[in-house]
């Protein structure tokens, strides 16, 4: 599956799916295929229903902006049930409910139904509020228990209690030795400048700091230290109420824990599908149409890759329009012919739409297959110690797994099979693999390659890409014009009868390869080409 995923260059279009919840942006990162129709066609519906909502938006940004935000600021909540949860979980439950709440405010109702959205957590909400917190904080405020209200007024009292004796005693050895303890919790003070130690250190805790200086702090009165150790019983009791409080709403959660997950499941669905219909309006998407045959069609079909470098080398792109049945498929080509983009669009167009995504094509009519396989040049890296036609045939053997139950569906695709190999040997071998995949109903196997020896086998469909125009001049430069080549090549699938050859003499010379080096190629292969 990954030589497949990378054959067909797909995870820059899945970079464009980028969910803004937590649980979306989870889903990104796995990349998983859908392989149950229901499933797809589930979710192809909730982006029709989003485009048209999309559409109606238009021109109001603000209710994108809402939705957007309350998106973002949606954070993951513990969803299974702890007994008693701490401020933290209590923290982003309420942050939850806030955004949720907001984000199911900006819905109509038509979508509320198509996601599943439903609210009716207002006590829950409001009880996380209370205390006048902002929307998305959260702390034990007092008006959760009348006891813990008393006991924290008892414990601010016993503050101010201990404030005001630590300021009359900093008063008194401010008035008896002139040091100023506002805002410090220790000096650095003169050794000379206490004059009798025993009876300063009435007053102050005094240590050595060098030869010079003394490091001096108050001492606190006895009064003071009184209040401290009933501060320490009067928090203890502040924690034991604040223990109940979270027992108390703990419970609450535990009961609301069932509408929360479902929440959550909108939350998913919504944000998952919104990115989607948000790529299909931007790129110009079209819903795939699933089916139950085997067969696929394509229509306008776009490889993004391969037009983004048309783009940026100023060349034409050809859309792909083609249909592809169960069994084998070779399609023969030119040298830069467009033999390998037509593979690479179907597994491009696949992969789209079996993730979930609509699809860049004026029409897009597939089946699902469980099965992805690739035969080819490794587009992830080779295998240390085996050659390329050992890794051919390690990939042909996974495929032959998956094929020769003729159970599953799969999507089999060759690029230049067996290219490593002696000619003989390589068709003899391709015309097995192509033979017996003929054979089977539930595999679309589609093959490029330049062996034109391959035997006429009655069951397996021959097209071939229409290439370069008979009547195009040559046009040699010592550059490789990419732009003059792509002018005179028609990238087209058309029936291939068996005539004609490849162009790599032609397209030699139009990349400027030394005339003197294509004259000496003509004489051995016994022909002379003055133009195409």
């Amino acid at each position: 599956m990954k030589d497949f995923i990378a054959y067909a260059n797909f995870m820059d279009f899945w970079a464009l799916f980028m969910p803004e919840t937590p649980y979306g942006r989870e889903k990104h990162k796995k990349m998983e295929l859908l392989f149950d129709v229901d499933s797809l066609e589930k979710i192809f519906g909730q982006i029709s229903a989003l485009l048209l909502f999309l559409k109606k938006l238009e021109g109001e940004p603000s209710t994108l902006a809402h939705i957007s935000h309350y998106l973002k600021h949606i954070p993951r909540f513990n969803e299974h049930g702890q007994g008693i949860y701490d401020e933290t979980d209590l923290f982003q439950i309420k942050k939850f409910l806030h955004n949720y709440h907001g984000l199911f405010e900006q819905l109509p109702e038509n979508i509320r139904a198509v996601f599943g959205f439903e609210y009716s957590s207002h006590t829950l909400e409001d009880k996380l509020n209370l205390g006048q917190q902002s929307a998305e904080t959260f702390f034990i405020a007092d008006g959760y228990s009348e006891e813990l209200e008393k006991t924290r007024a008892e414990i601010l009292a016993i503050d101010a209690q201990i404030a005001e004796l630590e300021e009359k005693r900093r008063a008194e050895i401010r008035d008896k030795y002139g040091l100023n303890f506002d805002g410090r919790a220790f000096l650095l003070v003169a050794k000379d400048s206490l004059k009798v130690l025993a009876t300063a250190s009435l007053l102050l805790e005094i240590d050595p700091y060098d030869d010079a200086l003394f490091c001096v702090r108050p001492i606190k009165c006895t009064s003071s230290l009184a209040l401290a150790e009933k501060r320490q019983e009067l928090a203890l009791r502040e924690r034991l109420n604040e223990g109940a409080v979270l027992e108390l709403l703990s419970k609450l959660v535990e009961a609301e824990l069932p509408k929360l997950i479902r929440y959550k499941d909108a939350v998913l669905a919504f944000d998952t599908a919104w990115v989607r219909a948000r790529m299909a309006m931007e790129h110009g998407l079209v819903r795939p149409q699933i089916h139950n045959n085997n067969f696929v069609c394509v229509e306008k079909g776009i490889y993004f890759p391969c037009r983004a470098v048309c783009a940026d080398n100023g060349t034409a792109y050809t859309p792909l329009d083609a249909t592809f049945e169960a069994g084998s498929t070779v399609i023969f080509g030119s040298n830069m012919g467009g033999k390998t983009v037509v593979l690479q669009t179907v597994a491009f167009l696949q992969l789209a739409a079996q993730a979930g995504l609509f699809v860049p094509a004026e029409k897009f009519e597939t089946c699902v297959f469980n099965n992805f396989h690739y035969i080819g040049e490794r587009p992830v890296g080779q295998i240390s110690g085996l050659s390329g036609f050992a890794i051919e045939m390690r990939q042909l053997m996974e495929a032959w797994q998956s094929i020769k139950s003729d159970v599953d569906r799969t999507l089999l695709l060759m690029d230049e099979f067996a290219r490593t190999t002696s000619s003989v040997e390589a068709e003899a071998l391709l015309g097995a693999v192509l033979e017996a995949i003929s054979e089977k109903t539930n595999t679309i196997a589609l093959c490029s390659t330049h062996f034109h020896g391959l035997p006429r086998l009655p069951l397996v469909r021959f097209l071939k890409m229409s290439g370069l125009a008979k009547d195009s001049e040559i046009q040699a430069t010592s550059q490789g014009n990419l732009s003059e080549i792509a002018r005179h090549m028609t990238y087209k699938l058309v029936p291939d009868d068996g005539s004609g050859g490849s162009s790599a003499i032609a397209v030699a010379k139009m990349l400027g390869v030394d005339d003197e080096l294509m004259k000496r190629a003509e004489k051995f292969i016994g022909t002379t080409i003055k133009s195409l």
